[in-house]
């Protein structure tokens, strides 16, 4: 009994140093992104593992890690399979019509319900909740001189996709393929959202680059290192998307593992009354990323827009458009 006794004590002192050295935080955490330690965040599933501050009180979300795509023929939704992937369409008008995009056999300007090809220019709360907007349909393209009219939800044109109308929100109300499959997973920023990510958080926050060919911003993770990969032109509105030219390479396996978002140029969806029929195009090419938000705006009695958060050549900031447009949508995940 004696040789046990004093055995105990040093039993138990090796057992407190092994737990105590197996619940230790890793010296090194991943650059700009979420803690790999087991207490730290878990990773939501179709995310980028970088945190974005969004508000005065703290909060964090994390981005998808791609921009939003819907197939009508399946009733289909996912991220994109590249940050930087963009479906585009035809752009331009009568005899200057061209095409713009890199997902094959895809239109944004070909939507219909029964369309087999992705499209990722949505008109506001068209997520396919028919207790939303008239034109819930995420496929359908109105042509008609009163279009803004089929966006107003709950019959007030300043509610948002948010509280009671939330299912107007493409992330709430879908599941997402390749996100986690499950309904209410995800969501679109807030116009105050998008604006506290481009530009009240602190240190570096965005910068223009070109990824495998495709224009747009990259954002930085909240607390980026430069030292990760040395970018330029940090925070400046202005300067060229070539300031930052990537390869697949160096993307797949430095910057989006190190928490890096990019959005890519995505034009809008637009439609022309022509006198005689109507056309529908892209009236923006690859110098113009807009992407909407779930906050609305009311112009006057018969104008109904809802805020964006866009960039091109010379800046970047929150503006309007017309509903019935067709903007980007990138979609976040909070962090709890």
């Amino acid at each position: 009994m004696k040789k046990h006794t004093k055995i105990a004590p040093m039993l138990m002192l090796a057992l407190a140093v092994f737990f105590a050295a197996g619940c230790k935080k890793p010296d090194n955490p991943t650059p700009g992104g979420g803690d790999d330690s087991p207490e730290g965040p878990t990773i939501p599933t179709g995310a980028v593992d970088g945190l974005f501050t969004i508000n005065d009180q703290g909060g964090k979300v994390y981005f998808s890690k791609g921009n939003l795509q819907y197939q009508a023929s399946t009733n289909t939704w996912r991220f994109a399979e590249h940050q930087w992937d963009h479906v585009g369409g035809k752009y331009g008008l009568n005899d200057n019509v061209r095409y713009w995009g890199n997902v094959p056999e895809s239109d944004n300007t070909l939507a219909s319900a029964n369309y087999s090809g992705w499209q990722d220019l949505f008109s506001w709360g068209a997520s396919g909740w028919s207790g939303g907007v008239r034109a819930y349909q995420p496929s359908l393209i109105i042509t008609d001189f009163e279009a803004d009219k089929y966006y107003i939800i709950g019959d007030d044109p300043g509610n948002g996709l948010v509280g009671q109308y939330a299912n107007a929100d493409w992330g709430v109300y879908n599941a997402i393929s390749n996100g986690g499959n499950k309904a209410g997973m995800w969501r679109t920023l807030t116009s105050d959202e998008w604006v506290y990510v481009f530009e009240k958080r602190s240190g570096s926050r965005f910068c223009k680059a070109q990824i495998e060919g495709s224009n747009g911003m990259i954002l930085l993770p909240d607390g980026w290192d430069n030292k990760v990969f040395t970018l330029k032109n940090i925070n400046g509105k202005g300067g060229n998307w070539t300031d930052n030219t990537i390869d697949a390479s160096t993307w797949t396996n430095t910057l989006e593992p190190a928490g890096v978002v990019f959005l890519p140029t995505t034009g809008k969806r637009t439609i022309a009354n022509m006198n005689t029929y109507w056309d529908i195009h892209l009236d923006l090419d690859e110098n113009y990323g807009l992407y909407w938000s779930t906050t609305p705006k009311v112009q006057t009695a018969n104008s109904y827009v809802a805020y964006q958060y866009n960039f091109h050549k010379s800046n970047a900031n929150l503006d309007i458009a017309v509903r019935n447009q067709g903007l980007g949508v990138r979609l976040v995940q909070d962090a709890r």
